[in-house]
């Protein structure tokens, strides 16, 4: 008995490792732009409208910048992956026309990306460079080149006004029984401006029924059940992050306290209890009968019942989450199902031994 337990044990550390690679469901990492070396950035409005569903969010970013000379030039590269619709930019009230990077920009002082000279610094000349948004080895974002739109201006030296406007979807983590949510925009590029000005911040949830997160900090007016705002003079973190983790139940935080495996301990002891007692009853009315056919018999279900109750706890619980359950337990449930045929001879030797015990002493 104890090396069965040994062994559960042993596939519960199992279980936890191959839980670990739940995915996370990547959605759009906005950014700040990049910006020409000649440009300055004065002020920035970042409004975000949270959609009612959490899916999507609608971005709008307008820079206040300050351009040090005239003519036809890039004042901006965005970062443009995975975002869900409508990309548009304006400057001075007009729309401009958005360009892809070219696969064959070649080196920087060739090409009408020179003003940005800062980007490729320590890239080789192949079509691998990338920049990575945010210092934190653990969870940077590195951006290609090749995920890169740029747009061209014949802009007059002076202040301009460029806005920006998309709509992102959200990030899902899977990693928890329970979807974790949220909207990502990458601050950090400032880092690389020239100058760095003022930031105002406003996030406008007032179509989202449930409680949301940020890493800013508290707002400096309002809430984030109606609408936040924030200012800034320097860069609060490197990766804005609004979060939502939906709320369960106390009923459905009991079953996770719990667990799957806890319940599945239980329900094998109950089977056991149950397999134990109809073996003996059978055994002292037949006690001259050389085989048991309720310890054959019981050797088998009791096993099968076992693992068949922990797998089916699992959708048990994500039942009873609802919607919002991650369903990430595929190794775990399948590693259940491999336990059968090496439960299955541990359990017949233990009833085997039950009944033989039981025999000698009916006899």
């Amino acid at each position: 008995m104890k090396k069965l337990w040994s062994l559960l044990f042993l596939f519960a550390q199992i279980q936890a490792f191959a839980n670990m690679a739940n995915p996370v469901q990547e959605g759009t990492l906005g950014a700040r732009p990049f910006v020409s070396e000649y440009v300055e950035v004065l002020h920035e409005d970042l409004l975000i409208k949270i959609g009612a569903d959490f899916q999507t969010a609608q971005f709008k970013a307008v820079y206040h910048i300050k351009a040090s000379k005239a003519g036809q030039q890039i004042p901006f590269l965005f970062y443009a992956s995975e975002y869900q619709d409508g990309f548009t930019v304006n400057i001075d009230g007009k729309t401009v026309e958005l360009k892809d990077m070219s696969y064959d920009f070649g080196v920087p002082e060739e090409t009408k990306f020179k003003d940005f000279s800062y980007f490729f610094e320590g890239q080789s000349d192949n079509l691998d460079h990338a920049i990575i948004l945010e210092e934190d080895s653990n969870e940077g974002f590195y951006v290609s080149l090749q995920d890169m739109i740029f747009f061209e201006a014949d802009i007059p030296e002076g202040e301009h006004v460029i806005e920006v406007s998309y709509q992102a979807t959200s990030w899902v983590d899977g990693w928890d029984w329970v979807n974790e949510y949220s909207f990502r925009y990458a601050l950090s590029p400032a880092k690389y401006w020239m100058s760095f000005g003022t930031l105002h911040i406003e996030i406008d949830a007032t179509d989202v029924a449930e409680m949301l997160s940020t890493n800013l900090g508290e707002p400096q007016e309002g809430n984030l059940t109606t609408t936040a705002t924030w200012d800034f003079d320097t860069l609060p973190t490197e990766i804005l992050m609004l979060t939502y983790r939906p709320e369960i139940s106390k009923r459905t935080q009991k079953m996770l306290q719990i667990g799957p495996q806890n319940l599945a301990l239980l329900t094998g002891l109950l089977l056991v209890g149950l397999h134990v007692f109809w073996l003996i009853g059978y055994r002292r009315r037949n006690p001259s009968k050389r085989y048991s056919i309720v310890q054959i018999v019981g050797s088998i279900i009791v096993p099968l019942l076992f693992v068949i109750c922990w797998r089916s706890y699992y959708d048990l619980i994500d039942s009873m989450i609802g919607v919002h359950a991650s369903g990430t337990h595929g190794y775990a449930t399948f590693f259940i199902l491999l336990l059968f045929p090496v439960i299955l001879p541990f359990y017949y030797l233990i009833s085997w031994g039950i009944d033989r015990v039981v025999k000698s002493r009916s006899q």
